[in-house]
Parts: structure tokens; C-alpha cells; sequence
């Protein structure tokens, strides 16, 4: 599937995109980073009209600290907010909760605000929102109001957020006082959707005891629900907060798991969130853990998105140091871009919605879905295939020689998108261990389950990385 026909606006400004939302009203959406909604638009569970992109305007990427906030702006990535040391310093608990929104490559082009906003009750952030008492900033024609946590989420993917309102920021206040926090969660595999999560706070007097906590839940129920820990936790201990989370919280079974089952996860993990959060060096999970568990197109057809009729877009992007003015269906991916009319077919397509990897490339350097990203998105950007990472001469990349050396591709459907994240993760990280390996690869699906020799691969472009 393909996304339906919409219009498409690239505003390039703040004025300019609350005008087009005002214009527009309820039959637009919002394209900022566009993990969650370019899915929903490629299999037709959502058909706008208009498609507003935020991405051009300036002044949204940025995130400040001070000593009683954190403020993210709407076009700061998730990889951002997850590397910002300020931010951390500040509130660890962001830190903890986007490890585990889906992997890498889609926290380097997802928005934090754009995930509290698309309101998933299986989502980490609205959680984190939720338990801190955070708030998001709203802007339109009419003014800026900001929105309380307790008031902006109505049910399951629905905010109390009007058509023509654009949020332009979210804003976690700085905790006060000796608290500490973890976040913990199960799925069924490494970057999925959670079966169940918790989010907890927990503050400490000078003495080292309670002084209040509270947990937040990811999978249960249609907002995310908040709990007051504090009685039950410093009248009968961890046991008995988690008895009293179970008894609490009512669950919803689903074709991921049963009510019985996701109410035991509660207690279980309410009980492993808090004596995290109490332990020694209070932050929850370490670093790095996972959870458990070149030639025009023929004219006419573009490979399931029609060029009949519809609006184009103009885009100028740099493809493998390559300068290119292309005009291009406004619903069009990245992916059929550089496939169809690029005819840079190393890129393969595999399932479309962002989940298996093959599609993978570099944007700015950063490793992202390509199916995942409209085509008009990347105007003023570089893009780098894997047909572009070897070297002018032919030399092969680094990475390229270690999977020919350590048989890393099999049948090599897959190979294409491992290429280039492993390339801009040794960038990064030019010394990894074996368990940092396997958790670089992870958001990469193998067909072949060649994880082993890819694994090795990782470790041999380590050596060869000049």
C-alpha cells in the first residue's frame, strides 16, 4: 500500500504553518517526524487531505534546561533528547524511557513531541509526560495556551488539542529534592510495543526513607494511568506497593497478551521499577540494555504510486554527493524515490512500515527509514545509500569488507540496510564490545537469521575503521 492522495504543505515558518492548520482545520495532520504517521498513511488507516510538514520551519529543534524545566521544542528528535547531557543530568528519567522507545534509527528521525501527541497509551513518553505533571505548549492563530498532562489526554491516540493548534513544545518540570526513577518494561521483542511498562518517581528524605512515590503505566489502559505509591510503599514495602498497583489498575487482554498476565506484570514490574529506583545507583537500566523478552523512471508508473494527475512537489537533495532538482508525487517515499527514479535499487523494501530495516540509509549521516520519510521531506538534505559508501575509486567501505570477509550477507536482502547503520554506528562508537554489537543491530531484521556472522562482521569493521 501507498498513502492516498493528500495536498502537501512545506511551510517555512512559524506563521506560515499555524496559518495552513488554520486554513486546513480537521481534514490535515501534522508531519513532523512521521514514524508513527507515515505507517498509518502508507496502509490507508489514514487519509488526510492535507499534510502540513513542519520540518522546514526554524526555531522547533531546540531543547533548553534550567534549573525548574526541561523544555523540548517539536522538531527535536528523540536520539536528541536521549543525548543531551543537561537533560539527563536534570531528569534522568528521560533518558531511561527513550532507551526503550523502538530503536535507534527511528529515535534519529521520531519527535518527542510528536510521540506525546500522537497519544499512545503503549508509548513511553505520554507515561513519562503523564507521572512528571509535564505540559505541552499549543500554538495557533489565536495564541500559545499550554496544556497540563492531566487535561491533554482524552482516550487512546485522541488529545484534547485542537485541529488548528500546533504544539510546539513539551515541558517536564526538574524534580525537586532526593528523587529517583527508573523505567522498566516488557515486550515481546527488543523494540517493540510494550506488553506492560513502568514509569516510577520516588523521592527520599534525609533520613533515606519515603517520602512519596508514584508510578506511571505503559499498555494499561487508554490514558496512561498514574498511581500514588507512597502509603503502601512506606507502610509495607516494595511487596505492597506492587500488591496495591495490581489491585489498582484494571487490564485488557489483546492479541499480545492476556488480562491475567499483563495484571502480573504490573506487580512484578512495579516492584522491579522501584527497587531500581531506590538501589545504589537509582537510574533504572544501564546503558545500552534492552528490553526483555541514477536513471529517470519510465514515465507512467512509479512502483505503486501513480504519476498521473496530483500534486508535485520540488526537492533538492544531495544523493551520494550528487546534486539532484527532482519534481516528485507528493505522496511518494523516500524509498520509491531513490528505487524508481534514482534507480539506486541497493535500497531494498521489505515490510513498509518501518519495522524490518532493509530500507535503511543515511540522512545528514544519520541512519533513518526511508520508507518511512516523504520524498518532499528531504529537500535541503543528504542522503547517502549504500551505493554510496564505498569510495570513488571502488575501494569498499570498511563495513563492506567485513561482512565479504566474515560472510555477513546471505541471501543479501537485508545487507543493504546493515551496511549503513553499522557504518554510522562504528562512526560513533568506533570500539564496540560484542553486546554493544548486538544491540547496534537489533532494530535490522535477518531473513537468513545470520546474526552471528553479522555480529562478527560488526567487530571485524571495528579493526578495519581507519
Amino acid at each position: 500500500m501507498k498513502p492516498a492522495p493528500f495536498t502537501y504543505h512545506r511551510p517555512r515558518g512559524l506563521r506560515e504553518a499555524l496559518a495552513t492548520l488554520a486554513d486546513v482545520g480537521g481534514h490535515g495532520k501534522v508531519l513532523a517526524g512521521g514514524q508513527s504517521l507515515v505507517p498509518l498513511l502508507s496502509m490507508r488507516l489514514a487519509a488526510p487531505e492535507h499534510v502540513v510538514d513542519v520540518n522546514a520551519v526554524p526555531g522547533l529543534d531546540g531543547i533548553e534546561v534550567g534549573r525548574a524545566e526541561v523544555r523540548v521544542g517539536a522538531l527535536a528528535r528523540h536520539a536528541d533528547l536521549e543525548h543531551h547531557e543537561a537533560a539527563t543530568a536534570a531528569i534522568p528519567l528521560l533518558r531511561q524511557a527513550l532507551r526503550y522507545v523502538a530503536h535507534p534509527t527511528i529515535r534519529n528521525r521520531g519527535t518527542v513531541v510528536g510521540s506525546i501527541c500522537h497519544a499512545d497509551p503503549a508509548a513511553e513518553l505520554p507515561a513519562v509526560l503523564a507521572l512528571s505533571g509535564g505540559r505541552v505548549v499549543a500554538e495557533s492563530v489565536h495564541g500559545v495556551r499550554e496544556v497540563p498532562a492531566a487535561e491533554l489526554y482524552v482516550g487512546p491516540l485522541e488529545t484534547c488539542l485542537r485541529p488548528d493548534e500546533l504544539a510546539t513544545a513539551v515541558v517536564f518540570p526538574v524534580p525537586r529534592g532526593r528523587v529517583r526513577s527508573a523505567m522498566v518494561e516488557v515486550a515481546r521483542r527488543n523494540g517493540d510495543y510494550a506488553v506492560c511498562g513502568v514509569a516510577a518517581l520516588v523521592r527520599l528524605d534525609d533520613a533515606g526513607g519515603v517520602e512519596d512515590a508514584r508510578a506511571a503505566y505503559v499498555s494499561v489502559g487508554e490514558v496512561p494511568p498514574v498511581l500514588d505509591l507512597s502509603e503502601p510503599l512506606r507502610a509495607g514495602g516494595v511487596d505492597a506497593a506492587a500488591a496495591y498497583a495490581t489491585g489498582s489498575l484494571e487490564c485488557e487482554g489483546d492479541i499480545h497478551a492476556g488480562a491475567e498476565y499483563r495484571r502480573h506484570l504490573v506487580g512484578v514490574l512495579t516492584a522491579r521499577a522501584l527497587r531500581s529506583a531506590v538501589s545504589d545507583d537509582g537510574w533504572g537500566p544501564p546503558s545500552g540494555s534492552t528490553p526483555q523478552v541514477g536513471t529517470p523512471a519510465v514515465a507512467g508508473t512509479t512502483m505503486g504510486v501513480p504519476s498521473e494527475g496530483g500534486q508535485t512537489v520540488g526537492v533538492t537533495v544531495r544523493v551520494n554527493g550528487v546534486r539532484r532538482d527532482l519534481d516528485v508525487p507528493a505522496r511518494m517515499l523516500l524509498s520509491d524515490l531513490l528505487r524508481h527514479e534514482l534507480r539506486l535499487t541497493g535500497t531494498h523494501v521489505g515490510c513498509e512500515h518501518g519495522v524490518c530495516g532493509a530500507c535503511t540509509v543515511l540522512l545528514d549521516g544519520r541512519p533513518v527509514r526511508s520508507c518511512l520519510l516523504l520524498a518532499g521531506s528531504v529537500d535541503g538534505h543528504e542522503v547517502t545509500t549504500v551505493e554510496g559508501l564505498a569510495s570513488a575509486d571502488g575501494t569498499m567501505h570498511p563495513v563492506q569488507q567485513a561482512f565479504q570477509d566474515c560472510h555477513g550477507l546471505q541471501c543479501g536482502f537485508c545487507t543493504p540496510g546493515f551496511l549503513t547503520t553499522i557504518a554510522a554506528y562504528l562512526r560513533d562508537h568506533p570500539a564496540p564490545t560484542e553486546d554493544e554489537a548486538r544491540e547496534a543491530i537489533s532494530g535490522n531484521l535477518c531473513r537468513c537469521t545470520g546474526y552471528q556472522n553479522i555480529v562478527r562482521s560488526v567487530l571485524r569493521a571495528a579493526e578495519l575503521m581507519p
